[in-house]
């Protein structure tokens, strides 16, 4: 275990705050560790009753290209994970759910951000209207789970958050089908 002997904020933004850490390692040596500090977000992966899946595409400026993404977002300080994602489901997506199901979280980049991502899937919801934020320009479209799954083999589909909440849900379900 480490010891925070002096935290030192480096960058205070709207999104992350970037700290250089003074730590006392477990073995008696002190370093430095840097954090990007960040509020957490949501995911969602959302099922139709054809058992197909939506993907948003949109454009990732760190990355400089169009991402497959599920619709998520990111959560206020503070906020409940399930109403962030009930909130972003329906801005990105026009699609309001009447209930969400845990795919529980992960830890994104565990080696210098703090942020979790907590993972959700909606299988019943209906349509209403998009609420983009101003900066959001995001397509969507449903494809079929064995489509999305080579798009993933393909490594078409590269974002983290949206590999996993599609493998867990795809354990979940072979789990089910074996427990018939």
């Amino acid at each position: 275990m480490e010891k925070t002997i002096k935290k030192n904020l480096v960058f205070n933004g709207r999104i992350i705050n970037v700290y250089n850490d003074d730590v006392l390692c477990s073995n008696g040596n002190q370093t430095k560790r840097e954090l990007v500090s960040h509020h957490g977000g949501a995911g969602i992966l959302i099922v139709n009753d054809k058992k197909e899946i939506l993907l948003i595409e949109q454009f990732r400026y760190a990355y400089q290209k169009d991402l497959y993404e599920i619709p998520a977002g990111k959560l206020e300080k503070g906020e409940d994970p399930y109403t962030a994602a009930l909130r972003e489901m329906e801005e990105e997506t026009g699609y309001k759910a009447s209930k969400l199901e845990s795919l529980g979280s992960i830890y994104p980049t565990c080696g210098y951000s703090n942020e979790i991502i907590y993972l959700y899937y909606a299988d019943s919801f209906i349509k209403t209207s998009t609420h983009f934020d101003p900066d959001e320009d995001i397509t969507y479209k449903w494809y079929k789970l064995e489509d999305v799954l080579k798009m993933i083999e393909d490594n078409i589909i590269l974002d983290a958050k949206t590999i996993v909440a599609v493998y867990k849900y795809y354990l979940r379900m072979l789990n089910n089908e074996k427990k018939k």
